[in-house]
């Protein structure tokens, strides 16, 4: 795991202009990136289930998706520095890295969402 945050460091370094366009486009958008799922995805998931672990489910990985678009930029500069450093294709380390961002971002935006609901 370290290996990924050598490569993140080295990225956030030299492009410090990425984090601060994410930022800026994360506050400006935060409705979208968190009203669509809540509001949109899970009143239609609502409507087909009414098994609440399933919304939970699409709601939080709508979140993820949504979410971890902002960090694309910065993802496909990672990728491509892991993928000449482990001989593999950049395609392949993008969507590992994808993956597991949005499985973050999923895991985080669920535990503020059970949060919220229970106050």
């Amino acid at each position: 795991m370290s290996f990924y945050f050598y490569y993140y460091s080295n990225v956030l370094k030299r492009n410090f202009m990425l984090v601060i366009m994410a930022s800026v486009l994360l506050v400006l958008t935060f409705f979208i990136w968190a009203g669509i799922p809540v509001y949109i995805i899970g009143g239609a998931v609502g409507k087909f289930s009414s098994n609440l672990v399933i919304i939970h489910l699409c709601i939080s990985l709508s979140a993820g998706i949504l979410f971890s678009l902002y960090f694309l930029p910065i993802n496909l500069i990672v990728a491509k520095n892991v993928a000449e450093t482990m001989a593999r294709s950049s395609m392949n380390s993008f969507i590992r890295i994808q993956i597991m961002w949005i499985i973050a971002c999923s895991l985080i935006f669920q535990i503020i969402l059970i949060i919220a609901i229970q106050l």
